[in-house]
């Protein structure tokens, strides 16, 4: 064969019809097919792994769905059950009390639960579910405080309706730029009707501003001087 290549055309070694060279063909035609059929296997073992991945991850999204709608069923069993348990030992806040403003337009009112049993271990479920009703309008508690022998106490955040914890910006000061080339001006005013025992820090970062076409959800600084709470803004401006 070695002889053939060098003194012979490589057409005549290639020649189907010597044997030798059908003999290499069908050599070369049994790798190929090998090495097809190896490809063949492993491409149709990926698409199985795939197909059984598909299946496990579908089954388990079936189970957790099944496992949610179980989950939501007993929720709201259970709610069922203690609203029937609560109007039936008729619950309901007593001692009502009105405390200080927390920030602008917020009060916090306090009440007792009432009828609520000593023994009973599911008064703070009871607690969140019960709505006192303030202004009108009925308000699930804030937080609830379990202080032991039956004692039961709901917290309240009012927001609608609490005038006297409405603080409002007074005068408007410019006091121009912070320095040469900073882009920013700076806008002092002053927190008027601040409730008598308030927090000046939280009624001044909650009480809204509108001035030069903007508005705002509170200060962005707070300071206080001469006993008096302002309010300070650095905002953008081209001429400084």
């Amino acid at each position: 064969m070695g002889l053939c290549m060098y003194t012979m055309p490589v057409t005549h070694c290639n020649d189907p019809v010597d044997p030798q060279v059908r003999e290499r063909i069908r050599e070369e035609w049994s790798k190929e097919l090998l090495e097809h059929g190896k490809q063949a296997a492993q491409r149709e073992h990926v698409k199985a792994q795939w197909a059984w991945e598909d299946d496990q991850h579908a089954a388990l999204l079936r189970e957790w769905e099944q496992e949610h709608i179980q989950h939501e069923r007993e929720l709201e069993e259970r709610a069922k059950r203690e609203e029937e348990e609560r109007k039936r030992l008729d619950l309901f806040w007593g001692h009502v009390e009105a405390h200080q403003c927390k920030t602008y337009g917020t009060r916090e009112y306090t009440a007792v639960l009432m009828n609520s049993p000593m023994n009973w271990g599911k008064r703070i479920e009871a607690c969140k579910a019960t709505p006192l009703e303030v202004h009108g309008i009925a308000h699930l508690p804030n937080s609830c405080e379990d202080r032991g022998h039956g004692f039961v106490m709901g917290r309240w955040e009012i927001d609608l309706y609490e005038p006297d914890c409405n603080t409002h910006w007074g005068w408007y000061k410019d006091k121009g730029c912070t320095s040469h080339g900073s882009g920013k001006r700076r806008i002092e005013h002053y927190l008027e009707n601040l409730p008598k025992g308030g927090d000046w820090r939280e009624f001044c970062a909650t009480t809204p501003a509108r001035f030069r076409d903007m508005e705002f959800a509170g200060a962005q600084e707070c300071f206080q001087y001469n006993y008096g709470t302002y309010g300070l803004w650095e905002i953008d401006d081209i001429n400084c």
